[in-house]
Parts: structure tokens; sequence; C-alpha cells
């Protein structure tokens, strides 16, 4: 995941979406945007950004997803 931020401009939010998703087990978009201070469809943008190096989907749905490293 850190690869993929290597080409992000310096004030991206995506270096630390990436530190959030490694500090705690179970992210969701609701509080990746109350720990980031941006919006959902940012976090959900930045997800997109990450492609390949996309965290594991963990909940098998479609809404209120929620990802994790395992």
């Amino acid at each position: 995941m850190v690869r993929a931020t290597a080409k992000t401009r310096s004030n991206s939010k995506l270096l630390e979406l990436v530190d959030l998703f490694l500090s705690r087990p179970l992210v969701t978009v609701p509080l990746g945007a109350k720990l980031l201070k941006v919006t959902p469809k940012a976090i959900d943008l930045m997800l997109g950004q990450l492609g390949g190096a996309l965290p594991r989907e963990l909940t098998g749905r479609t809404r209120y997803c929620a990802w994790g490293i395992v």
C-alpha cells in the first residue's frame, strides 16, 4: 500500500488512510471519514486509488462495508 502512495501529492490523505488501516483491525467508510476529517466519498475515491493494494473487504456486503488487513 505504501508503494501506491508514493506518487501522491504532499497534501493527500491517502498515506494517513494507509496508516489508519495498519493501526486498526477494522475500518469502515464513516469511521475513516470522521478520523481523517474528509467526506465519505473521498474515502471511496482513496480506496479506488489504492487499486491492487486495496485492503480486504471483510463484511461481504456492498453497503456498509468494512475493510481490514488480514
